[in-house]
This record gives structure tokens, sequence and C-alpha cells, in this order.
């Protein structure tokens, strides 16, 4: 154990950065002392180099011991999104500015309690000005209400003053609605109102018999000195009156004839028993129908919609869309019965006077009152606004103190308590070229704090496995990411992430090669790194997938540029950057076949000759092309990733999957696809029309290697003259089947074997059995030794070691301090219990291994033919798109419309080049690119079945 009280620490075996392999991982224990936690965890925090264990995975959240000041900061930051929302609603921007001297330091408890007492005042304040504010509102909101409402009593109580006569519906509400109100009405003057019981009976025994028709209402009126009783036609022939006034009786009605003739009869002097209220409108109908039924039409009402007027209106006091209206009715329990049934809808009830100086006095009373509280909200507001303009300066700061506060506690609950000492354990990995940065945020730490105690870190050596560390930039981010999806490098494993940055742009190039389509890509992917800062802000998830990856859609559009630069192709059009390497005919007839004849010592210098582009037989040569092309790139792909094999086997000490997985896998694919390989690439080497003196072709029809492969298996030792490459290729071919053929039982029982007499030996020897762990790594001590004592030493020593054994991670008694490990009860040391030798299990894994490397062969060096498929299928539609469009307004004869053409043709070209070839023509060629390194190049290799490294660290955790 290397302890660590001043100076530096060792790192034995630290490499330095790369991305071939996950940085160099050290297992630490830091002794913290409680007084000085904070200080510490904050220094770390900041450093942000640490990935703490957690100690306590036996207890819940609830049960660890800093869950209160988890929850404490939890009440604090819903305090600060309180804030938000209200800054939010104000409209008041958050000023942007951190106090840094207070965010970016180790904070003390009494800043900590200093900041909570500031917020909590500060909420306080805002939640006393909310709610005054909220009983100011339903207080104006009630004054606008009833002012609008006794305007409209007034305009209600004018027009029935105006009225000459009584009108008698005979219909109920709903049926009046229906109809338009055109419904047979009878007329009565004020002579009618005196009528007699038994008129009055026959009314009653009318309405029995029909009870959707209007029935009688009875009202109770004093009539003073006026000549008539006016109830408008108007008024009451309107959608907006219900019932009506006919046979009104009252036991106070005083003879028709105590009034003189031609006089009038006032509103103010008519004693009427009425209701009125203010409802929502949308319930106004429902109300209108249910008192009707209700009454058996005993009533007659009238209503108004409210109009708010401008200056009424307050910003955030909302008034619901509401209606005015006024029932009529003739006793007190209907009266009774009509307040409980609107209330029961939500009305508010009102008392208006009949008499029209009242209702003028109230109304200038409720202006008065709404214009000292429209006075107070006012000074309610700005107070609101002063307070929140306050806190806007420091939520941002706050904001991230809590966040980091929190982040320290919750930090602090992985770690274990040591009661006795008075101190905190924490164990966890750093990666081992970080650790001064460990050393000197301890340091700091214990400054700030100024306490004379320090806290002590150690390295440990253990078999647990460290998490995987690689190192990336902005650059090398997206091409890793691809990797991680598929899984994370294991601890020491080989990168594919290094290697992905030439071979997935190419890759996808190889499919999508255009040089027109390049430019675009390459252009666009450009504009996004050189505007990066600015679009860094937009926070668009889709956009955000796209600007991630943008230095990858770089590469993707430089190499496309270059592969259309070799297939020679330009928004499927050809380029004559040199002289052909073709001549046609000059005397060509309309019609006629021609061919082109080749220039003697003449090859194209780069790319695809541009006549091929013009040739009927141009797709013949392409596909062939690029079929070849893709089944060399496909058979270098895989073969390079089984080379990788051997670093990996080396670095985890594993000789004997060089010897017993890699040669025979690799020797099997080079005996057919290696063959195939280099057939191809002979067939290309030759001239297979070249002539002798005597004009006679040198060589036979070029042979077809899809045959030749074909019958290779289905008639060994045999070839076909017409597929002939070169003399003695049948013995070749017999001898290359033997050779792959033996492969697959080396593959199969070698290594399972080998593990087994392993075994055997370690067993006769008197120890335990060879764990399974063990077996698949042999070390490189037992290889290389002759002596039988020293391969015993080796195998005892891999038995102790335990899995992932190796110098940095082995628990030697010599390395460790006894007294540190005894004062410690929890699990530091304790490895998942080794698998007994299974040689049953180890057989089968092998001949899965071994039927996967047969299969796959195959499978994947076809599925390489994709390369082939969607290069030809962009080629095609590209082309296809061009004459479609440009070529056919390039072909119109009429001069004078032509340039319309061509320009509407160009935009839409354009459009559907963007659209359909680079967007999801390029989308494809990106998942199929993606699929051949996940499952055809990653798996000769890569396992990824390690986990990420994930530091403790306030900065990744606020980009988060």
């Amino acid at each position: 154990m290397n302890v660590l009280l001043g100076g530096s620490i060792s790192r034995p075996n630290a490499r330095e950065s790369s991305l071939f392999r996950s940085e160099s991982m050290s297992f630490i224990r830091i002794f913290i002392p409680i007084e000085i936690s904070r200080f510490v965890v904050t220094e770390l925090g900041e450093a942000g180099v640490v990935q703490f264990k957690d100690l306590n995975e036996n207890k819940n959240s609830f049960q660890r011991s800093f869950a209160m000041e988890i929850r404490r900061f939890d009440e604090i930051e819903r305090k600060l999104y309180y804030f938000q929302k209200e800054l939010a609603n104000e409209s008041i921007p958050i000023c942007e500015e951190i106090d840094n001297e207070f965010a970016y330091r180790p904070r003390g408890p009494q800043e900590i309690e200093e900041m909570e007492e500031k917020i909590f005042e500060y909420e306080n304040k805002i939640k006393k000005f909310n709610n005054s504010f909220l009983e100011l509102k339903d207080k104006w909101a009630e004054l606008v209400l009833n002012g609008l409402a006794l305007h409209e009593a007034s305009n209600i109580f004018q027009k029935i003053g105006k009225a000459k006569k009584v009108t008698y519906h005979s219909s109920a509400p709903a049926r009046r609605m229906q109809s338009n109100h055109n419904t047979a009405l009878t007329e009565f003057t004020l002579e009618d109102l005196s009528i007699t019981g038994a008129a009055r009976n026959s009314s009653l025994d009318h309405e029995n018999q029909y009870e959707e028709e209007g029935v009688v209402l009875e009202s109770q009126m004093m009539l003073g000195s006026s000549e008539e009783l006016m109830l408008g036609s108007d008024t009451f022939g309107s959608r907006n009156s219900v019932g009506s006034l006919n046979n009104l009786e009252s036991s106070h009605l005083r003879p028709i004839s105590n009034f003189q003739p031609n006089t009038v009869v006032e509103v103010d002097d008519i004693n009427v028993r009425y209701i009125t209220g203010v409802i929502r409108s949308d319930r106004l109908i429902t109300l209108e129908k249910i008192l009707w039924r209700s009454l058996r039409g005993n009533m007659y009402m009238e209503y108004a919609d409210l109009e708010i007027d401008q200056e009424d209106q307050i910003p955030g006091i909302k008034i619901d869309k509401m209606s005015f209206f006024v029932v009529f009715a003739h006793s007190e329990d209907l009266q009774s019965r009509i307040t409980k049934i609107a209330q029961s809808f939500g009305s508010t009830i009102y008392n208006i006077s009949n008499k029209s100086f009242q209702r003028s006095n109230d109304l200038s009373e409720i202006e008065m009152r709404k214009n000292d509280i429209k006075i107070v909200l006012q000074n309610n507001k700005e107070a609101l606004k002063y307070e929140l303009k306050s806190i806007a300066e420091f939520i941002h700061t706050w904001s991230l103190v809590a966040y980091k506060e929190k982040a320290i506690y919750f930090t602090m609950d992985l770690f274990n308590y040591d009661e006795g000492r008075r101190c905190l354990i924490a164990d966890g990995w750093c990666p081992s070229n970080d650790l001064d940065k460990v050393k000197s945020a301890l340091h700091s730490a214990t400054a700030q704090s100024g306490s004379t105690t320090s806290a002590v870190v150690s390295e440990l050596n253990t078999n647990l496995e460290p998490p995987s560390y690689i190192k990336t930039n902005k650059f090398t981010q997206g091409f890793q990411n691809i990797i991680d999806s598929y899984g994370i490098p294991k601890y020491g494993e080989v990168n594919p992430g290094l290697f992905t940055m030439v071979t997935f742009p190419f890759l996808f190039a190889i499919m999508f090669g255009d040089l027109g389509h390049g430019i675009i890509m390459t252009l666009a992917a450009f504009m996004l790194v050189y505007f990066e800062r600015s679009l860094s802000r937009i926070k668009s998830e889709e956009f955000s997938m796209i600007f991630q990856g943008r230095y990858m859609i770089l590469m993707m559009g430089i190499y496309s540029i270059v592969v259309g630069l070799l297939y020679n192709d330009i928004f499927s059009r050809a380029m004559h950057i040199y002289s052909p390497g073709w001549t046609w005919p000059k005397d060509i007839k309309i019609g006629e076949l021609v061919a082109a004849t080749q220039k003697k010592g003449y090859v194209y210098p780069l790319g695809i000759d541009p006549t091929w582009h013009h040739a009927n037989n141009s797709l013949l040569f392409l596909n062939s092309y690029k079929m070849k092309l893709s089944i060399l790139l496909g058979v270098v792909h895989m073969i390079f990733g089984m080379v990788l094999q051997v670093y990996n086997a080396r670095h985890f000490h594993k000789p004997i999957n060089i010897k017993h997985v890699f040669l025979p896998q690799v020797i099997f694919y080079l005996s057919i696809f290696g063959y195939l390989s280099f057939t191809i690439v002979y067939k290309w080497c030759i001239n297979w029309y070249a002539i002798d003196s005597q004009g006679k072709n040198i060589y036979n029809s070029p042979p077809s290697l899809l045959n030749m492969l074909i019958y290779m298996f289905l008639n060994p030792g045999k070839v076909d003259p017409s597929d002939q490459l070169f003399s003695g290729q049948a013995t070749i071919q017999v001898l290359l089947i033997i050779t792959a053929l033996v492969c697959i039982p080396w593959m199969l029982l070698a290594k399972p074997l080998i593990l087994r007499s392993e075994n055997n030996k370690i067993v006769s020897e008197g120890y335990l059995h060879l764990n399974s762990s063990v077996a698949n790594r042999l070390s490189m001590m037992s290889h290389g030794s002759s002596n039988e004592s020293a391969g015993r030493q080796s195998n005892e020593s891999l038995l102790l070691n335990g899995p992932n054994s190796n110098s940095r991670f082995s628990a030697e008694s010599s390395n460790f301090d006894n007294a540190s490990r005894s004062s410690l009860d929890y699990d530091l040391d304790q490895v998942a219990e080794a698998k007994k030798f299974d040689f049953g299990d180890i057989m089968m894994n092998s001949t899965i291994h071994t039927i996967e490397v047969c299969l796959n062969g195959v499978s994947h060096t076809a599925s390489y033919l994709r390369l082939w498929a969607l290069s030809l299928a962009h080629a095609q539609l590209s082309q296809v798109l061009w004459q479609m469009t440009l070529h056919a307004t390039f072909m119109l004869p009429d001069n004078k419309i032509k340039p319309f053409f061509i320009a509407f043709a160009f935009c839409m070209w354009f459009v559907l080049t963007v659209s359909i070839l680079l967007i999801m023509e390029g989308l494809s060629a990106f998942l199929h690119a993606l699929r051949l390194h996940w499952v055809e190049f990653n798996s000769k290799f890569y396992e990824g079945t390690g986990y990420k490294f994930e530091p403790f660290s306030f900065k990744k955790d606020l980009e988060l």
C-alpha cells in the first residue's frame, strides 16, 4: 500500500494517455476527518478525477448518514424553482453572472445557513405579495362584476319601464330557442291584470294540460300613481326572456280603478320580487332550463352578457366570460328556490335595488372602491418586482451552490463512517496519471478548512475490475460514442474507437461516394464546426444529435469527396480532368453501335476513365468493379480485426488465445477468403484482351471467380479450363481446403484440452481445481519456463492472484499494510467466488465459438457486399434525378421559356438531392457502416463488457 502524506504517489505501470487502450487506473482509499469532509469532497468534485465506490449498498437512501441534509437542499431547490417561475411570470431576466468567490470554493456551514436564511426570507416576502394579490384579485373581480350587474340591471329595468304591453309566451325556453321565438304570443294590457279566480284556475288547468307551454307567473306589485303598467313586448318577446307576467296577482294588489287614466306606472314605483346575479356564460342556458322546469314556468327571466371594459382589465387578473340575469317570482318560497338553484351553479347573487337613485349611488361607491384597490394592486406589483429583481441577481449562484451542496452530501453517503476514528472512509478509482491532482485537492481542502488534521490517501492493490476511462475531445467523442453504444471497452482492452475514426467515414464514403454530394455535406458540417459556440446553446434534442456528430459528418464529407474523385462522379456526371484513355470513332452514324478504342500505353491517371460513364456497358463494368472492391475491403477489415486479438491476448497474458484461437481462425479465413481476394487482384493485373504478334488473344476470356469458388468445394482437385487463372491452381486449392478443414478441430479442441491438462496437473500436486477465470488466462511465465518448478510456481501464483491478475492488481502481502486492512471490516478485497473448473462448460463455449467462426466467415464476407449495393443505388438514383429534372429542361427547344424551366428544375433538383440523396441515402449509408463495424469488425476481437469511468465532477454533471 502506498500512503500519501506528502510528496508524490508512486504510479506503477502508469501509461501515457492513448485512444488505443483505456487509461491506467488506481484503486485508492481516502481517510477523511469528519470536520473537513465537506471541504475535501468539494475539492475532489472540482478536480473531477475520482469515481467513488458505494460502500453502503445494503442501506436505502433514508438510512444513510446524510439523508437529512439531502432533503434540506431538496427544499432549497424547490424554493429556487418557485422563484424561477415567478421571474418567468413577471418576464424578469435572470442574471447570468455567478459569484465565483462563493460558488467555486468550499463553503462553511455558516455561509450555507446565511444563504438558506436569505432564501427563506425572500420566499416569505414573495408569498406575502402573492397572497395579497390573490385577495385583491378576488375583490377586484367581485367589484367589476357587481358594477356591470348594476349597469345591466338599470338597462333591463329601463326597458321594462318603456314597455307597452305584457307578453305571454306559449312555449318553453328550449322550444323558443329552436323556433327562433316565432311562437304564438298573447298580449295583455293593464286591465287584464284584474282577473277573476275562475280565470286563474282556467289558466292553471291549461298549464297542467300543456306542460311544455308558458305558465302563469304571479308577482307581488305595488302600483303607485301612474296611468298604465308598461312591460315591453320587445324585451319580453326577445330571446333573453323566459316566462310571462300574465295574471299577476297579490293580496296587496290595488284595483285598477284606483289609478287615474292616462298616467304612467314607472318601474321604480313597482315593488316586484326578483333575484339578480352573475353566472358563467356557458352555464346560463342550463340554469334557464332548470329554473323553468323546477318552477313549472312560474318565473320571468331576463339576462345579458357582460362585457368588461379595457380599463377594468388588469394583467394577472382574468375574469371568465360572465352573464347577468334577473328572475322575477311571485312568492318568497319561489324566490328562495331560485336563489339555491342559482348558487348551486356557481352564481353570485347581488341585492340590487329597484330604485334608480339607489343603484346610481351603489355604482359610485363601487367605482371608488375599485380605484382604491387598483392603487393597492399597482403598489403590490411594484414591490413584488423589486424583490424579484433582487432575487434575479443571485438565483443563478444559489442554484449552482445548492446543486453542488446536494451532490456533496449525496457523495458522502457513499462513504463508510468510522465512528471510532470519527472519519469517513472513501474508496474509488482514479486515473494513475491524475493521482497528483488528488493530492493537490486534499492539501487545498485542509488549508481552506483551517483544520490541523488532514485527509490521507492510499493506493491499494485489489482484484476488482477497474472502470474504463478513455480520454476524448470534441473531435474523437462522436466516434467513441459509436463504440460505447455497442459496449464499453473492458479495462485494458483494445479500443475500436481509434480505428473507427478512419474506417467508419471511409466505408461510408464507399457507399456514398459522390464529389458533389460530399462537398455539400462537408460545407454543412463545416458551418456546424465554425459556429459551434453559438449553436451549442440550442437545446433541441434532434439538433443536439446532429451537432454532437459534426466532426464525424465533416470526415464523412471529406472522404466522400475523395471517393467521388476515384469514382469520377459528381452529381452523376463524369469529370474530364485528364484526357480519356479511350477514343471514339470519328465517323458515327445515328443508331449505329460503336466501340471505343483504348489508347496504347495510356491509363487515366485518377479514378475511373470518364469514357465509361457514356458507355452502354458502364453499369456492367462498375458493378463488377465495386463488387470485387467490396470483397477486398471486407476481407482486409476483418483480418485486421483478427490481428487485434493478439494485442488483447498479450495484454491480458493469454498466450493460449494467440496459439489456439487467433492462428487457426486467421488461417481458416485466409485459406478461403484470402485466396478469393488474391484471385481478384490477380485477375485485375492481367490484360485478358492482350494479343500476340499474330493478332491472336493470348488468354482465354476472363474466368468467373464465383464459379471458381463454388467448384473449389464441389469438385476439389479439378479446375475447368475456362475458369483457370494460373497453372497448378487445382493443387493449391486442394491444399487450401485441407488447411481450412484442419483449422476447425484445432479451434474446437486445442484450448479445452490444454486447460484440462493444466487443471489435472494442479490437482495431482494437491492443490484445488483451476478456477475458470484463471483457465482463460495462462501466464506467459509458464510458456517461457522449461523448469517444472517454475511452471508450478506460476500456477500457484495464478491461484492466489485470481482473475484479471497483473502486477498492479495482485494482492501481495509485501505491498499491503496489514494494519490498515484489519481496521476495515467491509468487503474491499472480497472477490467474486471463482467457479470450479468445468471442462464441459469450456468445451461448449469452444464449440459455439468454432461454429460462429465457420458460419460468420461466409455471412460476414457477404455482408460487405452492401458497400457495392448502396454505392450502385446511390449512383443510379442520382442519375435518375438528373435526367428527370435538369437534363429534361436542357433539351427543351423553346429558348424563350427555357431559362425559367431550368431555374425551376434546378430548385426541384436541389431540394430532392438534399432531402433524398443527402439525408435519406446518407442516413442509410451511415446505418450500414455502423452495422459493419458493430457486427463484422468488432466481433473479431472486441468484448465490450466493461463499465465506464464516471468520476464525481461538478463540471460534467452541470453540462448534462
